[in-house]
């Protein structure tokens, strides 16, 4: 007994040390499940690097990738990475010293009502694509009409609002045909009952920057599509928006009114000529199918809410009640 006692004292000592170090090799847990990108700089040390790892999740200790990297003798190199799961801090030292060898697709999203200005912004800012390029792209006659087969001014609205995963620097073509594509996805096997596609889109993207709760989408609907019917003019702010290209908190002017844009639906009759901004599907349903209401007015209460009404007089007496 006195002889294995030691034995046993030892061992359990070599176990509790194990233990303890586990926690320091031992990959952590990937609590998101989503693939975890780290971007390491041009002239990054071994020490900084092996920080970013465990800031990320990458890794569990920092201390045991610079130690690894010491032993071996090996140097960071820079570059995009991605990890699908949290490794041990060897095989990161061992990845990162070669160097990002396949590029990594980065998740975009673009928001709904965005425009193509603003959609450009995004995907330049993310390493998808030039700004640039792509506006020139959506603004092409040549390449519109061989993407859509349609003679537009741009693809405002022809771009779904969506999450995407691109290589870096994606040819501004492929990007675009990707989220035109999207759009004929979710419009495939529908067609409006008196609109014609582009139409559809003109609209959607009218009720797109109008709405701000969902469920107001498909009365905010009802309302312009009743205009239409009795010849009104449609009055949407965000045209004007459109027209004057202000799209800051500012409010609409009068001068802003007297416009002779053919997007100021306060002068003009019927649709504007082209959407105004990318829509979401649930503007397009809005469309498609709009509340069952004679409303001809509404107007905003603050918060995103709006009061809607069916006569002028009534409409008059909601501006009045809100500004008191």
């Amino acid at each position: 007994m006195k002889v294995y006692l030691p034995i046993a004292v030892l061992l359990l000592l070599i176990s509790a040390m194990l233990f303890s170090a586990s926690k320091f090799i031992l990959p952590p847990k990937n609590i998101s499940n989503e693939p975890l990108i780290v971007e390491i700089p041009e002239g990054t040390s071994n020490e900084t690097a092996g920080n970013i790892l465990e800031s990320k999740g990458v890794i569990v200790s920092s201390t045991f990738f610079s130690f690894y990297c010491a032993r071996i003798g090996t140097k960071v190199l820079p570059g995009r990475y991605q990890f699908n799961n949290p490794v041990y801090p060897w095989y990161a030292a061992r990845l990162l010293s070669k160097g990002q060898k396949t590029p990594v697709e980065i998740a975009v999203t673009i928001p709904e009502g965005k425009r193509l200005s603003e959609i450009a912004e995004i995907l330049e800012k993310n390493g998808v694509t030039d700004g640039k390029e792509f506006l020139v792209k959506c603004r092409s006659p040549e390449f519109i009409y061989k993407l859509t087969g349609k003679k537009l001014d741009s693809l405002e609205g022809y771009l779904f609002p969506d999450t995407y995963k691109f290589k870096p620097n994606t040819d501004p073509d492929l990007v675009i045909q990707r989220m035109h594509n999207r759009l004929i996805e979710i419009i495939a096997d529908r067609i409006h009952p008196f609109f014609d596609t582009h139409q559809w889109l003109i609209l959607a993207s009218i009720v797109e920057r109008e709405a701000v709760l969902s469920e107001e989408r498909p009365r905010i609907a009802a309302v312009f599509l009743n205009r239409l019917k009795k010849g009104m003019l449609l009055e949407a702010d965000p045209t004007v928006r459109f027209a004057a290209d202000k799209w800051d908190s500012s409010p609409v002017l009068y001068s802003d009114l007297e416009s002779n844009s053919p997007y100021n639906t306060y002068k003009f009759k019927g649709l504007p000529p082209g959407p105004i901004s990318s829509v979401s599907k649930a503007s397009l349903d809005a469309v498609l199918n709009p509340a069952n209401t004679n409303e001809l007015f509404f107007v905003a209460t603050g918060a995103g809410k709006h009061i809607f009404s069916s006569s002028y007089r009534e409409h008059l007496a909601n501006i009045a009640s809100i500004r008191r």
